[in-house]
């Protein structure tokens, strides 16, 4: 009866959750772990397609288990920067830019793909705004630094995210967390897991999650940033024998808020030469919004701009922007062993809708000088994929470990960009962009290990061949009346079908001189999915742009000291880019093109250490030199320059966005046993970061200065770990760090921050 009661008050949070319950948290309130998926102090990851000791595994990896996901407050993808060396996050508007080793996600139109892996369960997520769906009842995250070429192919360019959800279990089980905190933040989220009988297991998890906006206009009522979310989940799990296991996923997640807008929030300024006040890429930063005219000269005798509110979390819009994101997704594997070997098929299908919206003059006028008038931004993003992979993998204990596949992804894209003109006395109408593509891509892998010197020297290879093929059309609109959006006729359309073909490999040495260590020295390759262009009927623009490729070496070591009490993990690598996908300016046109070549050293630290009962420490340190080597640009600010300025621009020799040469994180906890009392957990979280660029020009307006971060909290957990409380407080030091920037309409550098401080209370129970 007493558990009846528990599952049952465990099941009205659900269903509060499932019916729409606002709710909002800044950092995770994920219940305590009722079921840890991995035993011991062994963790177990999936990054090679097979179930390995992380420890094992010949590749630079941090693996964040449920137990740590709930330590660290884990909400979101971004907060895995914590505890992984060389990662760090991005985002711009609802679009994320994580960054490994100076591989970072810059093009995020229908035309372009993400350059670092996401995936769900095995799932690709195609769409980078898909990758700030909400984290809750999550077994494991992997972030797998470096190319993934060979085993998971396109678009691994720079490494993988990949999210685990938690697997139904044989154990009838419940847990919940209520998470409140500062700009009015809520958030609830909970789980029950149910065995049905012997060999089916059901798990149903959900999210909401709510708070206001921390950007403010000076506008009087406008707000942005702020969230509206929820999510919910349902796994099964059927094993009716020993040799057949079928997993089956389905969720959805939606998302209503005013959102971050477009494409950054706040105008930072320009640069302008303050002796001739026109623009150059050489000219001094001036806080000015250069698309709204002062009204009177304010530089050389120039109307450079209207003067912008400073103040990270300011901006000065004068309409309130929405953001509306929907998702819904089935999956299953379905896994069968036949002695030898195992055969595994993984399906997966998403739909998935982004509508967003911005102030296109990013000021409080109601009007533009240049030619648009005052108006509204709207892209609009529709996704359907399906993907399908057959797997066979080796089993036993030989010396020759292997698996093959093959994979097929189908992607259905559909995007709007929209400015919509509403201001009186504009002097054009409003313009709309359709971009429909779709995608299909076919692929066959291979990969594996054989023993050389058995339980010495192993030996390790891997091949992948690629290809698809991109149908796609564009057709542009333009309505020459003011205030008025009846788009019939496009004054331009572009159709073609490109394809692309790609060989990708890894190959290495891997040993284990004792059972505490292992090293590891590989090359691998990996490469980004070639795109398309709008032409608009210009001959000048290519109708195509070809895959960028990499060439990764690394060394490592991973060892075990102190009887499993000093976990240590060591890799040095050196990464070789080209036919990176870029923007090409010239005076006349602009596009997307392959050109330029790059280069990335460094070395990563990461320790995990318990050196005393009660005490957890992880700790990492990573040294990165990434920079261009080799890069011509179009000069963004040429027609802006009075004629001063080059037309083109010679890049070589700038660093990589988002690529700080040092960064290093400390996370220390300890567990005070207070007896039947319960125990008392304080926990101090630092990062930081040296300095790094958002854009490709390196100028002084998208430059983050070195920072440094602080986190916080306090736990009372119950001496039999049925429930907890807790306070907590991040980014305690207010830092402002810039999270993009981009160079809009009349080179004005637009920019979006990461979050304020942010504190609160957490209470969990687990039954």
């Amino acid at each position: 009866m007493k558990n009846d009661l528990k599952m049952a008050c465990s099941s009205a949070v659900l269903i509060l959750m499932f019916a729409g319950a606002p709710a909002l948290a800044q950092t995770q309130a994920q219940a305590p772990v009722a079921a840890e998926e991995n035993s011991g102090s062994e963790i177990i990851v999936t990054a090679q397609r097979r179930d390995e000791r992380l420890r094992d595994v010949p590749i630079a990896i941090t693996a964040l288990t449920s137990e740590t996901l709930s330590r660290l407050h884990v909400d979101n993808v971004s907060r895995a920067e914590l505890v992984t060396p060389g990662f760090t996050w991005g985002s711009q508007g609802s679009d994320s830019f994580p960054a490994i080793r100076g591989v970072r996600t810059s093009l995020v139109s229908a035309q372009n793909d993400p350059v670092i892996g996401f995936y769900i369960d095995g799932i690709y997520q195609s769409r980078t705004q898909q990758q700030s769906i909400p984290i809750f009842d999550v077994g494991r995250i992997e972030v797998q630094r470096g190319p993934q070429g060979t085993l998971y192919g396109r678009n691994t360019f720079g490494g993988n995210l990949s999210i685990v959800t938690q697997a139904p279990t044989e154990k009838e089980e419940a847990g919940f967390t209520v998470d409140v905190g500062n700009f009015n933040s809520t958030r609830i989220d909970g789980y029950i897991n149910l065995p049905l009988t012997e060999t089916l297991q059901v798990r149903v998890a959900g999210v909401f999650q709510r708070h206001d906006g921390y950007v403010k206009s000076t506008t009087p009522g406008i707000e942005l940033n702020d969230l509206n979310e929820n999510a919910q989940r349902v796994n099964v799990r059927w094993k009716p024998s020993a040799e057949l296991e079928v997993t089956l996923h389905a969720g959805r997640w939606r998302r209503d808020d005013a959102g971050a807008g477009s494409y950054g929030y706040k105008v930072a300024g320009t640069l302008i030469n303050p002796q001739t006040g026109f623009q150059s890429i050489n000219g001094q930063p001036f806080a000015v919004n250069p698309s709204v005219p002062n009204g009177a000269p304010n530089v050389a005798g120039r109307d450079v701009g209207l003067p912008v509110t400073g103040g990270a979390w300011t901006n000065d819009w004068n309409y309130q922007p929405f953001e509306h994101i929907a998702e819904d997704y089935v999956s299953g594997q379905v896994a069968y062993d036949l002695g030898s070997v195992t055969l595994r098929s993984i399906s997966g299908y998403t739909h998935f809708t982004a509508h967003r919206s911005a102030d296109n003059d990013q000021s409080s006028k109601v009007f533009e000088a240049y030619g648009y008038g005052s108006g509204v931004q709207e892209p609009n993003t529709r996704s359907n994929s399906f993907t399908q992979e057959l797997q066979v993998a080796s089993n036993g204990a030989g010396p020759l470990q292997w698996i093959a596949g093959a994979y097929y992804l189908h992607d259905d894209i559909f995007e709007t960009y929209q400015q919509k003109v509403t201001a009186p006395g504009a002097t054009s109408g409003a313009f709309r962009g359709d971009a429909a593509l779709k995608t299909d891509a076919f692929a066959g892998y291979a990969q594996g290990t054989f023993a050389v010197v058995p339980d010495l020297l192993k030996v390790i290879g891997g091949v992948r061949y690629s290809h698809e093929k991109k149908a796609f059309r564009f057709a542009d609109f333009v309505d020459a009346a003011p205030g008025t959006y009846d788009f019939r006729t496009p004054y331009s359309t572009t159709t073609g079908g490109p394809s692309f073909d790609s060989w990708t490999w890894r190959g290495g040495l891997q040993a284990t001189p004792d059972r505490n260590t292992m090293l590891y020295a590989t090359v691998s390759t990996g490469f980004a999915s070639g795109g398309v262009n709008d032409t608009g009927g210009d001959p000048a623009i290519p109708e195509s742009y070809a895959p960028q490729k990499v060439t990764a070496y690394e060394a490592g070591v991973k060892a075990r000291f102190l009887g499993g009490k000093l976990d240590t993990e060591l890799s040095v690598f050196h990464n070789a880019f080209s036919n990176l996908q870029i923007n090409v300016y010239t005076p006349r046109v602009s596009y997307f093109g392959s050109a330029g070549k790059a280069r990335s050293n460094g070395a990563e630290l990461t320790v995990r250490a318990t050196p005393v009962p009660g005490l957890h420490v992880d700790a990492t340190l990573a040294y990165m030199d990434a920079k261009y080597t080799y890069y011509v640009s179009g000069n963004n600010f040429y027609g802006l320059s009075g004629g001063n300025d080059p037309v083109s621009l010679n890049l070589a020799g700038k660093r990589i966005p988002q690529s700080p040469k040092w960064k290093n994180t400390l996370v220390v906890s300890y567990d005070i046993d207070l007896g039947s009392a319960g125990t008392l957990s304080p926990q101090g979280i630092w990062l930081h970061s040296s300095d790094y660029f958002t854009t490709d020009y390196n100028t002084v307006l998208d430059h983050q200065q070195a920072y440094d971060k602080f986190d916080a909290s306090l736990r009372w957990t119950e001496a039999r770990k049925r429930y907890f409380i807790e306070a907590y407080g991040a980014n305690l030091s207010n830092e402002a760090v810039l999270y993009s920037a981009v160079i809009g309409r009349r080179e004005r550098v637009q920019v979006s921050y990461g979050a304020p401080r942010t504190y609160g209370v957490r209470i969990g129970a687990a039954f």
